[in-house]
């Protein structure tokens, strides 16, 4: 055990930044040979040395030796990012939805304490987690997030209670969120299988906007 805590420790070091997070998957692949039962009690042992530091979401990282404060902690964004968002080669797999999309879009000035996250990374079974001082909601997306369409979900999100989550008008959003969802890059049959799997309400609210022909310039 003592032999694969070391070096498992010596890739980590190489690897990864301090505070940068990681996931245990990352560990699994990189010793293909060892027993995944093993790395995780290794992992644990490292842990109970203070080697290295666990977010709450289950993400790892080494810990920084020069921190001011003496509990060590992750980036929370890094580490909702690393497990949710971007895979490791950077491919967009989850998205930040709800009053988050419609303060970037500025369609609202209220706030929320909850972030609402959904990812390809998450089980049919929607669960919230404590991070900080912010509860994050986490579930599956309606259809397979890519680099190409996680734009359009996180509208198609608000359109679900649009009244909620913006204070202006449909009409008077448009500009904003066709600048958004300008030049999409998906097909229209794309578009549509993807509105297919919303409710009604968020189905009548984008073609009211002008539907497909609105959001791509090809």
């Amino acid at each position: 055990m003592k032999k694969i805590i070391n070096q498992l420790y010596e890739y980590i070091e190489k690897k990864y930044k301090y505070s940068e997070p990681f996931l245990l998957k990352e560990l699994y692949e990189g010793f293909p040979d060892v027993n995944q039962g093993t790395i995780r009690e290794s992992v644990r042992r490292l842990l109970d040395q203070e080697k290295l530091i666990k977010s709450k979401n289950g993400v790892y990282g080494l810990p920084d030796p020069n921190r001011i404060l003496k509990t060590a902690v992750l980036n929370s964004e890094d580490a909702l990012n690393k497990k949710y968002i971007k895979s490791e080669d950077g491919s967009v797999i989850g998205y930040r939805s709800g009053f988050y999309i419609a303060n970037a879009l500025r369609l609202t000035t209220q706030t929320s304490s909850d972030l609402v996250i959904y990812s390809n990374e998450v089980s049919k079974k929607k669960r919230t987690i404590k991070v900080k001082n912010m509860r994050v909601i986490i579930n599956q997306s309606r259809v397979r997030v890519t680099n190409k369409n996680y734009k359009l979900l996180q509208v198609l999100d608000l359109f679900v209670d649009f009244n909620k989550f913006s204070e202006y008008s449909l009409n008077d959003s448009k500009e904003k969120i066709s600048h958004y969802l300008y030049e999409l890059d998906l097909s229209n049959e794309e578009i549509e299988h993807i509105v297919e799997a919303y409710p009604k309400d968020a189905q009548i609210q984008f073609y009211k906007l002008g539907g497909t022909h609105a959001f791509t310039h090809k």
